[in-house]
């Protein structure tokens, strides 16, 4: 496969079915590794750090759909770990099965899937926080925030 650029409407966040997050307009996966202070008398004035615990979160906004977002609520409330997945959605441009002229690829199918060729990013999150913004003459939209709870896979979605 040709190296190509990929778009941000293709990078999806997508739940343990490999369906994505309805309406998503935004995501970010964070990925951060503490750094720990092991100097010692010889490390001198410069000091010397070593990786530690790595953690990662995911932060994701969406136009309002109220079924969704009364799910991600009592999915909070319940306080359970859910499996996420983050990476391409199935059809987008540079893929083996990329077609133009698809409804998948000119954003009207309204039903995205992981590309299941590809490899993909998987691991358990909780549902950290859920904003909600409705302004006057715009679309109301919310966000959230996933908290990574262990590690982060790179596999294919099976």
């Amino acid at each position: 496969m040709a190296r190509t650029r990929i778009e941000g409407h293709d990078i999806m966040l997508f739940d343990d079915q490999g369906k994505s997050f309805a309406f998503g307009t935004n995501s970010t996966l964070s990925i951060e590794t503490e750094m720990n202070d092991v100097s010692d008398k010889d490390t001198s004035v410069y000091g010397s750090q070593e990786p530690g615990r790595i953690s990662w979160n995911i932060t994701s906004d969406h136009t309002f759909d109220i079924s969704t977002f009364y799910s991600l609520f009592e999915w909070q409330q319940d306080q359970s770990k859910k499996m996420v997945w983050y990476g391409l959605r199935s059809g987008y441009k540079g893929s083996e099965s990329f077609d133009p002229t698809s409804e998948v690829n000119n954003g009207t199918d309204g039903n995205r899937q992981i590309d299941t060729t590809a490899y993909a990013l998987c691991g358990y999150v909780y549902l950290q926080s859920i904003t909600q913004t409705a302004s006057n003459g715009d679309k109301a939209n919310y966000s959230i925030t996933l908290q990574g709870a262990g590690p982060l896979e790179k596999k294919m979605f099976v």
